[in-house]
């Protein structure tokens, strides 16, 4: 018996079902490559900017590739949280039943909203 024969799926189904999937791919992104930079920032008013532009860009090896990637992938996840709550609202994913999926999306994004604003 095999597994994902017994799911529904819409007839309707595209890539805009595909948003959660991939803003779950981009949180890991951005959690590894966030673990990789914080391992050589020097969080002191003095060497914070060296430990970027010098450590972290020059010296460690692919360090360019993680902090543009970091970067990148913070930018994305806003375009694609975006994308995921007009698809949401387009497909009525708030009405009856599931409120509560609904509720905790919109309150992650003003989660992250606040943390965009405090400078990510």
């Amino acid at each position: 018996d095999v597994l994902m024969v017994k799911y529904w799926i819409p007839k309707q189904i595209n890539f805009l079902w595909a948003m959660g999937v991939i803003l779950t791919t981009l949180f890991a992104v951005l959690f590894i490559t966030g673990l990789l930079l914080v391992m050589y920032y020097k969080p002191d008013t003095a060497l914070a900017f060296d430990s970027v532009n010098k450590t972290i860009m020059q010296e460690v090896d692919y360090g360019w590739l993680w902090r543009h990637m970091h970067g990148v992938a913070a930018s994305v996840v806003f375009l694609i949280i975006y994308i995921h709550m007009l698809t949401g609202i387009y497909y009525g994913s708030y009405k009856k039943g599931r409120e509560m999926i609904w509720v905790s999306g919109m309150l992650l994004f003003v989660v992250f909203s606040a943390e965009a604003f405090s400078g990510y």
